[in-house]
């Protein structure tokens, strides 16, 4: 009788561990099925191309050697990309003040968390305009 018993027990118990366990495994599916689509969004929001401009006024070009990606997007890619864009002087090193300043690290960081629409407008004094051999 008490064999009964005990067993009836340990049924009963097995069978509440079995339905947790699936209710478990249930919740950790959906958990990783949300963790993968933030995932994939996320991926999206890095692979946009983030466009670059040199603004002057109402004068603006957009640099064409810089298609860079949000993922990509960081101080010394834009410096670099902006370096070999075309010069009037050869041999030259541009020079832009805006680039040593404070509010050009804060808009390339809204850029990168996603709360700006992905463009980076560079103003420029006219002589820093200038500089660049840009066809416009």
């Amino acid at each position: 009788m008490q064999n009964a018993i005990l067993l009836e027990w340990v049924s009963l118990i097995a069978d509440v561990i079995g339905i947790l366990g699936a209710v478990f495994a249930l919740l950790a599916w959906r958990q990783a099925w949300q963790i993968r689509e933030d995932q994939q969004r996320e991926q999206i929001r890095q692979n946009q191309v983030v466009q670059v401009k040199l603004q002057y006024g109402k004068q603006s070009h957009d640099l064409p050697l810089l298609r860079l990606r949000r993922g990509e997007l960081a101080r010394a890619e834009v410096l670099g990309h902006i370096g070999i864009s075309p010069m009037k002087k050869k041999g030259q090193r541009f020079e832009i003040r805006y680039t040593n300043t404070a509010e050009f690290v804060q808009q390339i960081n809204q850029i990168l968390d996603g709360a700006s629409d992905g463009i980076l407008t560079i103003p420029c004094t006219q002589q820093e305009f200038d500089q660049f051999d840009l066809q416009i």
